[in-house]
């Protein structure tokens, strides 16, 4: 059988449209560069669909794995306590399995973006942005 990858993007939530529409935007560019991936969001608290209802968004999809993608810059509380609690997911292990359509289906708990050097080019490319 092959593996079939989904991905939770999964952001805080906000009381402003723009953090929600952020994420459903950085999910759209990954579904639509990696077609053979399944991309949903879920978000921490203030917006829906919830990380639950996210993971629900799996459902008929046919995903093997699903791994939640926590998009913030860097590890705090949300990252280290409140998501993987949220999740089910130890903080060591950073995996568990889920029921999905009667399927076990594993899911992992990624990184936060963290230094990466797409990171550094994007913020490059903002300050020069800021000069125009």
């Amino acid at each position: 059988m092959m593996e079939k990858i989904g991905i939770l993007a999964l952001g805080h939530g906000s009381k402003l449209p723009y953090n929600k529409e952020m994420l459903s935007g950085v999910a759209d560019m990954i579904a639509e560069k990696y077609q053979n991936t399944v991309v949903r969001i879920g978000f921490m608290n203030m917006n829906d669909p919830t990380m639950d209802e996210g993971l629900k968004a799996f459902e008929g999809t046919g995903v093997t794995t699903i791994v939640a993608v926590p998009i913030f810059l860097a590890h705090g509380v949300h990252t280290t306590e409140d998501i993987p609690q949220i999740l089910g997911i130890s903080r060591e292990d950073r995996k568990t399995s889920i029921d999905i359509n009667g399927t076990d289906v594993t899911l992992v708990y990624a990184e936060p973006l963290g230094a990466h050097p797409l990171i550094a080019d994007l913020a490059y490319e903002r300050a020069i942005e800021a000069l125009k």
